[in-house]
């Protein structure tokens, strides 16, 4: 019984682990698609490109650290450049947004494999080891990999709802009309949600990295996992996110450590 509750505990933390990385992936498109109904598809690629930025970083100068720190703004800067050139002329044709954004997911695939081609990458995670918490074997790198991803999604939810441009975007995803009579910059307001949708799938990407190799087909996979989280938590809803993201993770785990690993993505 205690070896069979050892082992229950073990796939739980595992799917918590990997659930978290689906929760930051699920708070990016709901955010996006909080403000502008658009579906953003490419944010796998997304995930993916904040992967190498940090894989390229790490490569060169050694540091996991410098790579985040990179991999942030250049995403960031990525979101911006496709809101003022690609999706701010769809805002009104949200079905335009989707099909702009499947076209997007060939665009930024094709341009990393010209890069770094189609080869698996590979890197050593800065926090190796495991401890051993009751039988229950904990890596180092799963830890510090929940914390961000806990501290990140806090910080995102004080802002949403404490904070004057959290209620500034809240305004705007009720009634974007009617926000503009009030003297919100509506624009802007969603020119800045891509942003930093885009910088958090930056910091998805970096965890991607310390979890196993990379290639530029990995977006699909992290796509399929953050909207059906997105979905489930509730299109706009950081908190259901967090915890659906949690709970798909759990169920992938279980489903693989007790059915078999066939039956993880369904």
């Amino acid at each position: 019984m205690e070896q069979q509750l050892t082992l229950f505990l073990q796939h739980a933390y595992n799917g918590i682990a990997i659930g978290a990385v689906y929760a930051l992936i699920a708070a990016g498109i709901t955010l996006v698609y909080g403000l502008s109904r658009i579906i953003h598809f490419a944010v796998g690629e997304l995930v993916m490109l904040g992967a190498f930025v940090t894989w390229v970083v790490w490569r060169e100068t050694g540091s996991f650290a410098l790579g985040l720190a990179a991999a942030i703004p250049a995403l960031a800067l990525i979101g911006l450049v496709t809101e003022r050139v690609v999706f701010r002329f769809t805002l009104s044709e949200p079905l335009t947004g989707f099909i702009v954004s499947l076209g997007l997911i060939l665009v930024l695939q094709g341009t990393a494999i010209e890069i770094w081609t189609a080869n698996p990458q590979y890197s050593q995670p800065p926090f190796q080891g495991s401890w051993d918490v009751g039988g229950v074997l904990v890596r180092r790198q799963s830890v510090v990999n929940i914390l961000l991803v806990s501290a990140v999604l806090a910080v995102s939810y004080f802002v949403l709802m404490k904070t004057t441009y959290g209620k500034a975007l809240r305004a705007v995803s009720d009634d974007p009309g009617a926000s503009a009579l009030m003297g919100i910059p509506v624009r802007t307001i969603i020119m800045t949600t891509f942003v930093v949708g885009s910088a958090l799938a930056g910091i998805a990407g970096w965890i991607v990295l310390t979890i196993g190799s990379i290639t530029p087909f990995i977006g699909a996979s992290y796509l399929l996992r953050g909207f059906a989280v997105a979905l489930i938590g509730g299109l706009g809803n950081i908190q259901g996110a967090a915890l659906a993201g949690l709970g798909l993770g759990i169920a992938e785990s279980l489903a693989a450590g007790y059915v078999g690993p066939g039956w993880t993505d369904a």
